[in-house]
Parts: C-alpha cells; sequence; structure tokens
C-alpha cells in the first residue's frame, strides 16, 4: 500500500475503538489525528427484563461491536448460555467478533452491505422468519430494523445498552490545523460522527472544514455528510480499517 506522505488524517472513532486505525495509519507514514466525536456510556440492564426477554425470543439482533460487548458483559452465565440457544444475528463483521470474543456464536450476517438493510435481506430470504426479535442497540438508533420486522409480523422489542453523547474535549488543536490549513482527509464511521464533528467545531471553522476529502462507510453517511454541506466524499468499501485505509491513500494517490 501506498505511502500517506505525512497526510494528517483525523480519526473521529470513539476513544476505545481509534486505536487500530491511528496505528495503521501511523505504519504508512500518516499523521493520525485522534478526535473521537462520539463517546459511548453503557447503560445498566434490567436483570429481570433481559429474562423474559431471552425466554421469549427465538433470534436477538446486534447493531454493533458496542451493543454486542455491553450486552455480554452483563449477564451471568446462565444468560449467556440461554442466548447461545438463541439465533444471534450481527450487522457486521465487527459486530460478529465481539460476539465471538463473549463466547456467543454468529448464526447470521451480511457477507457484505453490514448495515441493516442488508441483515433483513438475509432474514427475508430464510425459509423460516423468527417470531420473536430483541435488537440490542445504542439508544435512538435507526428504525429500519424495527419497521420492516414488525411488517412481517414479527414481534420486536429493544434492549438499549449505550447512550451516545457529544464527548467534553478541547478542539483547538483540530481548529488550528483547520484554519492553518493542515488537516488532509477527515475519516467518519457513523452519521452522528459527521454531525457531532461539526458541532463540535466552532462556526467560523465550518467552510473549511466542510471543503476537506471525507471518508465514509456507506451511502446513507455520505448522505447526512452531504446534507451538512461536505463536499468531497468517499466511500470505504467496507467498515474494516483496512477499507477506510485505502478509501484514505486512494484521495492521496489518486489511484
Amino acid at each position: 500500500m501506498c505511502d500517506l506522505n505525512q497526510a494528517r488524517i483525523l480519526v473521529t472513532r470513539p476513544a476505545h475503538q481509534s486505536e487500530h486505525l491511528c496505528t495503521i495509519i501511523a505504519k504508512k507514514n500518516g499523521i493520525p489525528i485522534p478526535f473521537p466525536t462520539l463517546e459511548i456510556f453503557p447503560i445498566l440492564l434490567d436483570v429481570k427484563d433481559v429474562e423474559r426477554q431471552l425466554n421469549q425470543a427465538d433470534g436477538v439482533i446486534f447493531t454493533s461491536a458496542n451493543a454486542a460487548t455491553l450486552y455480554c458483559s452483563q449477564l451471568d452465565d446462565a444468560k449467556i448460555a440461554r442466548l447461545r440457544t438463541t439465533s444471534c444475528m450481527a450487522i457486521g463483521q465487527a459486530t460478529a467478533r465481539a460476539l465471538i470474543t463473549m463466547g456467543v456464536s454468529v448464526d447470521l450476517m451480511p457477507e457484505q452491505g453490514y448495515n441493516s438493510e442488508a441483515l433483513l435481506a438475509l432474514l427475508v430470504n430464510q425459509k423460516r422468519m423468527p417470531k420473536h426479535i430483541v435488537i440490542v442497540r445504542g439508544e435512538n438508533g435507526r428504525e429500519t430494523l424495527f419497521e420492516t420486522l414488525t411488517a412481517y409480523g414479527v414481534t420486536v422489542e429493544y434492549q438499549h445498552v449505550y447512550r451516545r453523547v457529544i464527548p467534553a474535549i478541547d478542539c483547538s488543536d483540530v481548529v488550528q490545523l483547520i484554519t492553518q490549513k493542515q488537516l488532509n482527509i477527515i475519516t467518519a464511521t457513523s452519521g452522528d460522527a459527521i454531525q457531532n464533528l461539526v458541532t463540535m467545531l466552532p462556526f467560523a471553522q465550518h467552510d473549511m472544514l466542510k471543503q476537506l476529502p471525507l471518508v465514509v462507510i456507506s451511502e446513507r453517511i455520505k448522505d447526512i455528510a452531504k446534507s451538512l454541506g461536505f463536499q468531497w466524499i468517499s466511500i470505504a468499501q467496507s467498515p474494516s480499517d483496512d477499507a477506510i485505509l485505502k478509501a484514505v491513500t486512494t484521495i492521496i494517490h489518486g489511484k
């Protein structure tokens, strides 16, 4: 993979999820600028509610790696054992890895797409649709899964395991990089991340910010960025860090 030529690349992932991307950027002679625009706050689960859901559901959908980790880490051995007897579905590879790390196998995961629509397509094409599904996710997530599954007659419940907040961090270094035209590329892996970035930075920097190349991981996030006024948006081939790095490299070298 080509040298990144000391390009300064803003990494907006939550702090606990940015290390690997920052490391591979640095290995390719780029300068990662960690700037988390999301912070994940765990929500304490109601033990009785979780037990009831696991006893009733024949499917559990995990919408993110955070959802998988924060849910499973609050289950005792008996509930983990019950979860293992239920069809567990992951929105993408990172979510599947998190489940496997927690000792839970994955029964269904999109091979590409890595979003609600891709998972729904797999579910619809199955011979047997689950009758009762629990969606494990963060607060205020997308409603696509709920609306579509309900339309198919599935009983759907949510289990919220975290909330997303804007971090209270010093933005002055990033403001200075933008003002001095020393920031080269932005990466964002969620709509909230890019929306919060705009919120966190002073209005005076918005025009310069939105002229910078932006790498996102889906058409949906591209649409959000476009609605915010970003002008140069590239989509990585998948949500993986390697795919994001490849998209960054393509911007720098044009191939």
